[in-house]
């Protein structure tokens, strides 16, 4: 798959799960989707050694899950991918997250790669290709990347709930309500993914950077604390439920 001449063995590269590097800058995330178990492992070490956070999915239920989970910076897609099309692969991602994607596939460039950019994949590398090129152009598809503004609020009107994030104020039905900083930190994640259920494990990540049985049980005091200031029965929630073994889901449909 590679060009080059002597690419470098596990044990010649500084492989961390560290997410720093060394000047303490949070590194990329790169996810790399390919069935191929060799493919995503060297790829992952070249990655790792020009100071990104490699990691890998071998499938696009794999794909789906990593991305949702960890919120890539930038996605490498292999093209031909068994069962699901990388083709396929990407609408899937696309619902989940706008993280700048890479076809990288061995099928014929001037077949392949038009259908790609109109597609609207932001990159096509062909297989076989230098370490170097891989790199580089990861790099280039980064900088290409214009900052997400974040939202400044949100309004479901038919709850009659209000949440300005740059003031971190909400209000019910025009009544102001005092949040806590987790409670509004809570608030904010089930209100980007409505009326959708978020999974345990993305919220506690969200929260405290990682989930652990102790965390989950943080999770559950503070989402009883936010009921109290939102629901007129914490004991029958209608606005913040828990699915039971699945995760919290904001409802914000009347």
């Amino acid at each position: 798959m590679l060009q080059d001449a002597a690419l470098p063995t596990a044990a010649m590269l500084p492989v961390s799960g560290n997410d720093l590097d060394l000047n303490g800058q949070v590194k990329p995330r790169v996810l790399i989707v390919d069935d191929d178990a060799d493919t995503v492992g060297m790829m992952k070490l070249i990655l790792r050694r020009s100071g990104f956070d490699g990691t890998g999915a071998q499938d696009h239920r794999a794909a789906v899950e990593k991305a949702a989970e960890l919120r890539p910076d930038v996605i490498l897609l292999d093209l031909m991918m068994p069962e699901v099309a990388g083709y396929s692969t990407f609408n899937l991602l696309r619902e989940i997250t706008s993280a700048p994607i890479m076809f990288v596939s061995a099928a014929v460039r001037e077949t392949h790669a038009a259908r790609s950019l109109e597609l609207g994949a932001d990159d096509y590398i062909t297989k076989p290709f230098h370490s170097g090129e891989l790199v580089a152009r990861v790099r280039r598809v980064l900088r290409n990347q214009v900052p997400a503004r974040e939202q400044s609020g949100f309004t479901f009107p038919t709850i009659g709930l209000e949440i300005d994030i740059q003031a971190r104020q909400v209000s019910l039905h025009g009544r102001v309500i005092h949040l806590l900083p987790r409670e509004f930190a809570l608030l904010k994640i089930l209100a980007e993914r409505a009326p959708k259920n978020v999974p345990y494990e993305q919220i506690t990540a969200q929260l405290w950077g990682e989930d652990s049985k102790k965390n989950r049980s943080h999770l559950k005091t503070i989402a009883f604390a936010l009921r109290r200031k939102l629901e007129e029965d914490p004991l029958r929630p209608v606005l913040l439920v828990n699915n039971r073994s699945v995760g919290y889901q904001l409802l914000v449909q009347a």
